[in-house]
């Protein structure tokens, strides 16, 4: 952020190179920075717990009151989610076909407005819930138009904000909230189905190893700063689980444990770097 103003202001100015030294200076410093932030972060084995931390810590939006409202008004609708009964009737093919059918119509329908945007928030996690029960018996399926239609919806949210059907922060925090949900309760899942040996082949626990720890390479800082409470315990609970679970899979698909520790460490540098 503080590069982008000092870049941004410089680039204003009428004389060429007028600033060239000053900001040569202030890109050196800057870097200096990085690579001190760097050192710290390698300069001892890290956790994901560690990660989550300083993420939380160092977020762009930790400290904004407006933002932390908005979430505290939106959460009791995202607590209410994990309380509603499950589409299971039929078994795995049934699921799976229920959940496509409701992401086609959702797709074409679009959506027009923020009485739309919770439906389909409310009846999406209702399949997705039913989907997370047959998670590893769905190894061998092509799930493909599953991602493909979800993703159509989630553009439909986007071009409800553009078209002003509802406001860019009702469709900024809903989405964000939302995604943050789905991956906290695939990363349970997988927890649990490794813990009950229901993951029996080397593919499928390639890709739990993934989904273990896909929150914490893919949430930004909106998506820390928007989790609740308990959504960041359970965060964490996750972050405490992972060593354990990524040695036994370690053992198991014949993985470099200590590469695989060192994980946390690389995320963390990477996101230093980016500050």
């Amino acid at each position: 952020m503080l590069d982008d103003s000092v870049t941004s202001c410089i680039s204003r100015d009428t004389v060429r190179k007028a600033h060239s030294y000053p900001f040569t200076v202030y890109h050196e410093l800057n870097d200096s920075i990085h690579i001190e932030l760097c050192r710290m972060a390698m300069s001892k084995q890290r956790t994901f717990h560690d990660l989550l931390y300083l993420r939380e810590q160092a977020s762009s939006h930790a400290g904004d009151e407006e933002l932390q409202q908005a979430v505290k008004e939106v959460q009791p609708f995202f607590a209410s989610l994990d309380s509603l009964p499950i589409y299971n009737k039929g078994g795995k093919q049934a699921v799976l076909k229920r959940y496509l059918l409701f992401l086609q119509k959702s797709a074409k329908q679009g959506i027009h407005g923020k009485e739309d945007l919770l439906a389909f928030i409310k009846e999406e996690h209702l399949h997705f819930k039913s989907f997370l029960q047959y998670l590893p018996d769905f190894a061998d399926d092509d799930i493909g138009d599953i991602r493909r239609n979800t993703e159509q919806c989630c553009r439909e949210i986007l071009r409800a904000a553009d078209r002003k059907d509802l406001s860019h922060k009702d469709a900024m925090i809903y989405l964000s909230m939302r995604t943050n949900l789905r991956l906290l309760r695939n990363a349970q899942a997988a927890i649990e189905d490794l813990k009950s040996g229901r993951v029996k082949d080397e593919h499928t626990m390639h890709a739990y190893l993934l989904m273990m720890m896909q929150p914490f390479m893919t949430m930004d800082d909106l998506s820390v700063s928007v989790l609740s409470d308990k959504d960041k315990a359970d965060l964490y609970k996750i972050a405490d689980a992972l060593p354990k679970e990524m040695d036994n899979l370690a053992k198991k698909l014949h993985l470099d444990k200590q590469r695989l520790s060192d994980m946390p460490m690389l995320m963390m540098k990477i996101y230093v770097t980016r500050l």
